[in-house]
């Protein structure tokens, strides 16, 4: 990074962070446009230009608790609500926080997929536990390999200096006789039966209808089968199984197409973590819960306002 970069860097994290101008503002001052200054500000906390450190303990408590008591929720971790990507950063530095706190020797860890879970392992520091880590879904992908269920429990193994199971398949195939070949394979067959004798599963929450959902970004639906969830009323998205706003799975072909742990093995599971916020998730992250499939919640301030509110 030449001085000058550093420089423009360390101006714009100064004008957001000390002087509390907005994205906009700054775009307007330096003549860049907004999600120009959304990227300098990213590059300057991946530089270690500026350090977001997590001091909310306490100050969300009636919040929190007002969740855990509306939605029977073992525990409600909420962070402070910012746009774009710096909120996938706090969530999952406040996940990481709690996987930190609550991963035992000996835990089989199920994971999902998704743009925030890939965050969590950069905020994982000076641990080794003998933890297991496995994928709950397929994750063989061309595209945003990062956010893959096997890119992720392989960072999350090397992060608690655990170990790491791959499952070999892609998450979603063309048809339900694809599929059953898949499952019918040994070694694959295997790592299902682990994942759903996982101690704890860490999940994302998707919302199938938003313009920038990672589904969408994945390329593995057509826009006829994205036409067919929103048919089906689909409004959430937990280990590629599509909910209605009900929390009841969609009626659609698409759900059994999946090559991942069933959603009745995953509520099975005696610890869920779902880690999601953002306003465009709101509706499935009230879905999810009001399916019942989540013990614990990692979201921010204004969906946690939102949730209670319903």
């Amino acid at each position: 990074m030449t001085p000058n970069d550093k420089r423009i860097l360390v101006k714009v994290a100064y004008m957001y962070y000390d002087e509390n101008m907005t994205q906009q503002e700054i775009a307007d001052k330096l003549g860049v446009s907004r999600p120009s200054v959304s990227r300098m500000l990213q590059k300057a906390r991946q530089n270690g230009i500026v350090e977001i450190k997590i001091r909310y303990e306490g100050s969300f408590t009636k919040l929190e608790d007002a969740l855990e008591k509306k939605f029977n929720l073992r525990e409600a971790i909420i962070a402070p609500f910012e746009e774009s990507d710096a909120l996938k950063h706090l969530l999952a530095e406040a996940a990481a926080n709690y996987l930190t706190r609550t991963i035992k020797d000996e835990d089989i860890v199920g994971v999902s997929w998704g743009t925030t879970l890939a965050l969590i392992p950069k905020y994982i520091r000076n641990i080794s536990k003998n933890v297991t880590f496995v994928p709950l879904v397929g994750g063989v992908g061309q595209t945003k390999l990062d956010v893959h269920s096997n890119a992720i429990t392989i960072n999350l193994a090397k992060a608690f200096g655990g170990k790491g199971q791959l499952l070999h398949a892609p998450v979603v195939v063309d048809s339900v006789k694809v599929k059953q070949t898949f499952i019918s394979d040994t070694n694959i067959n295997k790592i299902l039966k682990l994942a759903a004798k996982s101690d704890i599963a860490v999940i994302g929450i998707g919302s199938p209808s938003a313009q920038s959902s990672t589904i969408r970004q994945t390329g593995y639906y057509t826009d006829k089968e994205l036409n067919a969830l929103k048919k089906a009323n689909a409004v959430s998205d937990i280990c590629w199984i599509f909910l209605d706003s009900d929390g009841n799975v969609c009626p659609t072909e698409l759900n059994q197409r999946v090559i991942g742990i069933t959603v009745d093995k995953l509520k099975a599971i005696p610890n869920v973590v779902a880690v999601a916020g953002g306003v465009e998730k709101q509706e499935a992250i009230l879905a999810a819960l009001k399916g019942g499939y989540i013990n614990v919640l990692v979201t921010d301030e204004k969906t946690a306002e939102f949730l209670l509110n319903q």
